[in-house]
C-alpha cells in the first residue's frame, strides 16, 4: 500500500503515521510482492509499452510500483511521498534492485513541490486520492504533469467502504489524530479527470479498491 499525501496542517501527522508503519510495508513488499490492486493497476498500464517511459509515482510508499516498472524497462522515475520513512525504504529497495541511478525521490506534499517535478509519461496515485483533502487541486496538478497514462486506485464506491471510511474519519476527529482519510465523490472525480483530457481505458477492482487507468486523448 502506498502512503498518502495530505495538505497542512495534517502533513506532519501523515509523515509520522506512515513513517511509523514503513517497516510493515517494507516487509509486505519484500515477502509478498505487489498487492492485488497494484498488480491490477500495472496490468492496465502495461496495455502499452512501458519501455523508455518517464514515471511519476505520487504517494510512492516503499516504491513497489515504480521500481517494478523500472525493472520492466521504464527509463526514469520520480517518487514523491510525505513520509520520510517510506522514502527511506524505497531507496533501499531501489539499491537492492539495481535501479537506484534511475530514480529520484522527493519527500513532501506533491502539490506543494509540483513545480520542481518534471512531467512524466506515466503518473500513478495508488491509494492517494482518499488521503488528500483538496482532491481537485491534486487532480489538476497531477494530470497537468501527465503526458500519456494516468493511473490511480480509490476505495470502492459502495455502502460498506463508505461506512468504514466515515467511521474512521469520525474516530480520528474524536481522538484528534492528525492523520485522517477522506471520502470524496468518486463519480465526480471521474468526471473531473475526463474534463482534464483523459479517457478511461482500463478498470478493475478488488474487494476494497477500484483500479482506474486513463489515457490522454
Amino acid at each position: 500500500m502506498s502512503s498518502c499525501c495530505t495538505t497542512p496542517p495534517t502533513t506532519e501527522g501523515t509523515n509520522k503515521f506512515f513513517s511509523r508503519h514503513s517497516k510493515r510495508y517494507e516487509k509486505q513488499f519484500r515477502k509478498k510482492g505487489l498487492a492485488k490492486e497494484q498488480q491490477l493497476l500495472l496490468n492496465g498500464i502495461r496495455k502499452e509499452s512501458v519501455a523508455d517511459q518517464q514515471v511519476l509515482d505520487i504517494g510512492c510508499g516503499v516504491g513497489a510500483l515504480h521500481l517494478t516498472l523500472l525493472q520492466e524497462g521504464a527509463k526514469q522515475s520520480v517518487g514523491v511521498d510525505l513520509a520520510e520513512g517510506m522514502v527511506e525504504k524505497a531507496r533501499g529497495f531501489a539499491a537492492k534492485m539495481g535501479v537506484a541511478d534511475k530514480v529520484n525521490y522527493i519527500v513532501g506534499d506533491f502539490v506543494q513541490v509540483s513545480k520542481t517535478v518534471p512531467d512524466a509519461d506515466i503518473t500513478m496515485l495508488d491509494k492517494v486520492v482518499c488521503c488528500y483533502e483538496n482532491l481537485d487541486l491534486l487532480l489538476r496538478e497531477s494530470t497537468s504533469h501527465t503526458k500519456r497514462v494516468y493511473a490511480l486506485t480509490h476505495p470502492k464506491n459502495n455502502f460498506i467502504m463508505e461506512l468504514a471510511f466515515k467511521t474512521h474519519i469520525l474516530f480520528t476527529k474524536l481522538v484528534r489524530v492528525k492523520f485522517r482519510p477522506y471520502w470524496h465523490d468518486w463519480t465526480q472525480m471521474r468526471s473531473r479527470i475526463a474534463e482534464m483530457g483523459f479517457q478511461l481505458v482500463h478498470e478493475q477492482a478488488t474487494f476494497s479498491w477500484q483500479v482506474l487507468v486513463y489515457k490522454r486523448v
